[in-house]
């Protein structure tokens, strides 16, 4: 499937990987999903905030872009997009 990632640093990337590659792509202990409404989901490391990784400001304008007025919550750490129906779970 086609990866979209999106680096701390606000450099982007693309390749070709399977969802199990995820986590080695964006360096992530564990994963989770944020549903961007459009057909893609957003994956995450789920442990990011835990292990103090840096504030994603492009991945967290995505996310802000689809929440409440108002909300806080930061995205940190690298990001992967990928189209929803693409994923081979």
């Amino acid at each position: 499937m086609n990866v979209h990632i999106i680096r701390v640093d606000g450099s982007e990337e693309h390749v070709i990987a399977r969802f199990g590659q995820i986590d080695r792509l964006i360096h992530a202990d564990g994963l989770d999903t944020v549903n961007l409404r459009d057909g893609r989901v957003m994956v995450v490391d789920d442990l990011g905030h835990p292990n103090g990784k840096p504030v994603n400001r492009k991945a967290t304008a995505l996310y802000h872009g689809i929440c409440r007025p108002g909300t806080t919550h930061q995205i940190v750490g690298d990001v992967a997009i990928v189209v929803d129906a693409e994923v081979d779970r």
